[in-house]
């Protein structure tokens, strides 16, 4: 049982991504703290106690960007956040998105597996959090926190797609 608790608390980021827009807002606060804590364990415990698994290394960045995606749309939705912002506060999940997207049509499962994530990805993770936990806690994003993390996922995103193409990572992982 232990040896799945790393994928089920991705699971359960997944199943609260789906949650979020629905559920009121005083339960806002409590799912971002959840979803937080499930980012940090199920990875933490996957490599403390060597759990690492081909299906966990495939949900884990599924249910980041499903987590991250749904948030956002809220936060779109229900203040003065511009198309734009939404667009480019995604940076990062668009790019990964994408070449997962790329990878996939070509069949390349071993590929999935061999993506490792980047610091600047992590730092960006961390100041979406903060954006979320501003959100759902005080009801105001202060501007200097958002641009701040729109710069992180665009820069992240461009880190992603030099990775990629730098190292030639589809013909590489095709050819291997």
């Amino acid at each position: 049982m232990f040896k799945h608790l790393p994928n089920s608390l991705t699971l359960l980021r997944l199943v609260l991504a789906f949650v979020f827009p629905f559920a009121p807002e005083q339960y806002r606060l409590i799912i971002v703290a959840v979803a937080l804590a499930t980012e940090y364990f199920d990875g933490a415990l996957s490599r403390w106690f060597n759990l690492q698994t081909p299906l966990g290394a495939l949900l884990d960045p599924i249910a980041d960007k499903c987590f991250v995606f749904s948030v956002a749309l809220v936060i779109f939705i229900e203040t003065d956040m511009t198309w734009w912002q939404f667009i480019l506060f995604g940076a990062r999940e668009i790019a990964v998105f994408c070449g997962a997207a790329f990878i996939a049509l070509e069949k390349n499962w071993r590929a999935f597996f061999n993506v490792v994530p980047r610091i600047l990805g992590k730092i960006t993770t961390v100041f979406q959090f903060l954006v979320f936990l501003s959100f759902v806690s005080l009801q105001v994003i202060p501007q200097w926190l958002l641009v701040l993390t729109i710069t992180l996922s665009i820069c992240s995103a461009f880190d992603y797609i030099y990775l990629f193409v730098k190292n030639n990572f589809y013909r590489n992982m095709r050819n291997a």
